[in-house]
């Protein structure tokens, strides 16, 4: 049997092998990330669905901006998060490839810069039953409830 997909896609929806969708650049979550990060512009956004229950990785590509500006920014950034690691700049997998299984079961996120100074793409994992709607309501709980935020993970 083929497992269920990160998107709520039902087995009888099954994909072979990992493939992008929203190709008219028009995904439901661009308004929220414009809005979010104050662009006049929305990000080039395309996010891709494959046969796994569960974990993702989401990329956004860039155009002229620094590599490292954009790392250092985003270490400074999250160097207290308890929940998101910045990975180390040109970080390499040992096979070569993102496992967008790697963060599953875990609150946790991993953002990687790879690229050159003409163009850069950031990429984030996570387990998106984990990291997403679920472990961000319970975080967002612990925090308003005077908790550390790391309760209950």
């Amino acid at each position: 049997m083929i497992s269920s997909y990160t998107t709520g896609r039902t087995p009888d929806d099954a994909l072979h092998a990992p493939r992008p969708y929203a190709l008219g650049l028009t995904h439901k979550h661009l308004p929220e990330m414009k809005a979010i990060c104050g662009l006049e512009q929305p990000p080039h956004f395309l996010p891709i669905v494959g046969d796994m229950a569960q974990g993702m990785l989401v990329q956004v590509p860039f155009w002229h901006i620094k590599k490292m500006e954009i790392w250092d920014a985003l270490a400074k950034h999250y160097v207290n998060s308890t929940f998101i690691k910045i990975m180390p700049i040109d970080y390499q997998p040992d096979d070569g490839f993102l496992d967008p299984t790697a963060c599953n079961a875990t609150n946790h996120m991993e953002i990687f810069v790879f690229g050159n100074d003409d163009q850069l793409l950031l990429i984030a994992r996570l387990d998106n039953l984990g990291k997403g709607a679920s472990g961000a309501a319970m975080q967002c709980m612990n925090i308003v409830c005077g908790l550390d935020e790391t309760t209950g993970f």
